[in-house]
């Protein structure tokens, strides 16, 4: 391999979104992959998961990640914060896809997860991997926390209202998404005969992504929204699919699809589709884009908006690879599908 190449390591190589940080980073020009972790495959070859691969699949804490100059963390909540002050301190730069660095509150976190935040000192320092929202600050980081999939779907829908003089009410956000984002355990252990030929939504207790979505609403418009987020599982394996109810204190005299059309003009990711059409998600499946739709209701002062996106890709792997890309500067859709 070229000395020219970032070297960078994956944790957590065997998951869903592990699979696809590794086959997009492994066909990556400007990148060369020197270490995966798995415990469930050490040992193994990587090439069990993706062809274009042909490593070891070692444990968490091998030392070969600290030759690294990029860290990727694709793990559940909770392992990242343990290990990112390690590699900060060694000028490793780390893209976390887990929850650990996404609120800046850790009461909210705790409450939410069901456990300890240890590392709050790095929470003003992390930037939220929302590419058509940090592009700035992205660049310039060393610790980026990717948004989770239904965050990504959702807020992409809403951005462009927010940059707008028009005030929202409330927000609610009917969400739909492929099995695998409920993880490669439960999907082998039963989950996709449960929901073939099945529709069903869950997490009306509340779901972990619904204070992530509540928080960045607010960052950005700076008030309080009401927001109603419920997630639905449907028979395939990957894709999201939001239809999110904007209520508007009063729809002024703008023309919505004007206004998507200019907040998305220089993004090479979303797309909005032209008036009358909607998403599909066929049409975004193993790509890194977002196709999003506008849509005035009946309904006095509200509109709706449709968005879906690839949640495997731009809704984790190709996000973080997104902002790997900014860090480093490459062109942003370096090593990229954008359909």
């Amino acid at each position: 391999m070229s000395n020219n190449l970032t070297k960078v390591g994956i944790l957590g190589g065997s998951g869903f979104t592990g699979e696809e940080l590794l086959r997009i980073l492994s066909n990556h020009p400007k990148t060369e992959v020197i270490a995966v972790s798995s415990r469930e495959l050490l040992g193994q070859s990587t090439s069990k998961i993706v062809k274009e691969s042909n490593l070891i699949f070692v444990k968490p804490d091998d030392d070969i990640f600290y030759d690294c100059e990029v860290i990727f963390f694709a793990t559940p909540h909770g392992v990242s914060m343990s290990m990112v002050s390690s590699f900060l301190t060694k000028n490793i730069k780390v893209i976390d896809l887990s929850a650990d660095f996404r609120l800046k509150n850790t009461k909210i976190w705790e409450e939410w997860y069901n456990s300890l935040h240890t590392q709050e000192d790095l929470l003003s320092e992390s930037v939220y991997g929302l590419t058509e929202l940090n592009l700035k600050e992205i660049k310039s980081a060393r610790l980026v926390a990717v948004p989770g999939c239904y965050p990504t779907c959702s807020l992409l829908g809403v951005l462009p209202i927010l940059s707008s003089e028009l005030k929202i009410d409330s927000i609610i956000v009917d969400a739909k998404s492929g099995i695998s984002g409920a993880g490669r355990k439960k999907v082998e252990h039963g989950l996709s005969e449960e929901i073939q030929e099945n529709f069903r939504a869950y997490g009306l207790e509340g779901h972990r992504h619904l204070p992530e979505i509540r928080d960045i609403l607010e960052e950005v418009s700076g008030y309080p929204i009401k927001v109603n987020f419920l997630p639905h599982l449907i028979p395939t394996m990957r894709g999201i699919y939001s239809t999110i109810y904007l209520q508007l204190k009063e729809l002024l005299d703008l023309n919505i699809q004007d206004l998507y059309e200019s907040f998305y003009q220089s993004s090479p990711n979303v797309k909005i589709l032209k008036s009358g059409k909607v998403p599909d998600i066929k049409s975004i499946t193993k790509t890194n884009n977002c196709n999003i739709s506008v849509n005035y209701s009946n309904i006095e002062n509200q509109i709706i908006v449709i968005s879906s996106i690839d949640n495997l890709i731009k809704g984790a792997a190709g996000q973080a690879v997104e902002c790997y890309n900014l860090m480093n500067d490459f062109n942003q859709s370096t090593g990229l599908v954008n359909g």
